[in-house]
């Protein structure tokens, strides 16, 4: 009498079973072995280190810690070796060359900073030029200032023409009528061509010149029989010889300076 030959689909089940969980498990670990991981950081003095585990960085670079899968474990030693030690040349080179790139970029940046410091320098300098600066006029022979004078609260503005030949700064009795300045005292004064005329000793409470002011300020007084000069009066060495100035007849301006006592 035959038995009938009975397969056991449970056995069978668990040895495929057994047998896919052995391909997993090894297809898991060929995996893992390809894949494996290092670990990357710098020290303080900008060297690069690689490790093929975490507890081998120092515990003060751990936060920097870049961390990679190596891409050559499936090569044989020697070729795995020759690749990895390839790959960190590579990575060095890349590191200098940014290294080179970031100090040109520091470098260009510190020729625009200059650049720029030397500009704004310059920029001050001609502002501190230009507000030392008068504009005058400059037509037959004479120079013409311009004058800003206040006293006793009035103000006004003259013309005063710059003459180094003039002991005091005048100011003629128009320009002085409108300062309402008060007579010192009188007595008389030589004009150009030796005529004396009679003349009265005043003061204001200033007089500015470009960026210069001169307070407290002594002037002469000059009436004229007929037609009176079309400026002010006249700019006189009690002022002049208190500055330095440079005449510009090409732009029309005075450049004032104090004179250093």
């Amino acid at each position: 009498m035959k038995i009938p030959f009975k397969r056991d689909n449970t056995n069978m089940v668990g040895r495929i079973a057994r047998w896919g969980l052995v391909v997993l498990v090894g297809s898991l670990g060929a995996w893992f072995q390809v894949h494996a991981e290092f670990y990357k950081y710098t020290d303080k003095a900008g060297k690069t280190y690689y490790v093929d585990e975490i507890w081998k960085v120092p515990e003060e670079y751990r936060g920097q810690v870049g961390r990679f899968r190596e891409k050559y474990d499936h090569l044989p030693e020697d070729q795995k070796a020759q690749m990895f030690e390839a790959d960190q040349n590579r990575q060095r080179i890349l590191e200098i060359e940014q290294q080179q790139q970031n100090e040109m970029h520091l470098q260009d940046l510190r020729q625009r900073q200059e650049s720029e410091r030397i500009r704004q320098a310059e920029n001050a300098t001609q502002q501190q030029l230009k507000a030392m600066e008068t504009k005058v006029t400059i037509a037959n022979n004479q120079i013409l200032v311009p004058a800003a004078f206040t006293n006793s609260g009035l103000e006004t503005t003259a013309q005063l023409v710059m003459d180094t030949g003039a002991t005091h700064t005048v100011l003629y009795r128009p320009v002085a009528d409108q300062l309402n300045i008060f007579t010192l005292a009188k007595g008389k004064s030589k004009i150009a061509g030796g005529q004396s005329v009679h003349s009265e000793l005043g003061k204001v409470d200033s007089m500015r010149i470009g960026p210069i002011t001169a307070r407290d300020f002594a002037v002469v007084i000059l009436s004229f029989e007929g037609n009176t000069p079309a400026y002010g009066g006249l700019l006189g060495m009690d002022f002049l010889s208190r500055v330095e100035y440079n005449i510009d007849y090409d732009n029309s301006v005075i450049r004032w300076k104090l004179r250093s006592r």
